[in-house]
Parts: C-alpha cells; structure tokens; sequence
C-alpha cells in the first residue's frame, strides 16, 4: 500500500494538489493552481507559497507531476 501523500486526497469535484511544505508535505484539493497557492500560503508558517514546489495529481498517469506555469 502507498503512503498516503503519494495518492489523491481531493473531494470529488476538486483536483488533488500537493506542496512541500518546510516540516512535510501538504496536501490540498483546489479548483485551480492560483486557488491550491492561497490554501498553502494559509498552512504555511513562514514565507510564501512558491509554484516550483506544487504538485498536480495526473490522473491518467497515477502520480503527481510539477504544475507548470
């Protein structure tokens, strides 16, 4: 069985994202990439949310891949 960060967390509807966070790995159901940013900019501590560290959940591959901007 797989972790659980490795699998789509997202409600039906949403799309499953997932951002690096400093203390582990976050993870978010957005209706797009700019709304997935201002959810990990609300669990973040510090900083701000960057892109290069968010992930998308590829469906038809079966694993998250970098958002491209």
């Amino acid at each position: 069985m797989t972790h659980h960060t490795e699998r789509p967390c997202a409600a039906h509807g949403w799309t499953s994202y997932r951002y690096a966070g400093r203390y582990g790995t976050i993870m978010i159901g957005a209706t797009s990439t700019q709304d997935a940013l201002n959810e990990a900019n609300r669990s973040l501590t510090d900083g701000v949310a960057s892109i290069d560290r968010l992930e998308i959940w590829n469906a038809q591959t079966g694993l998250y891949e970098k958002v491209k901007v």
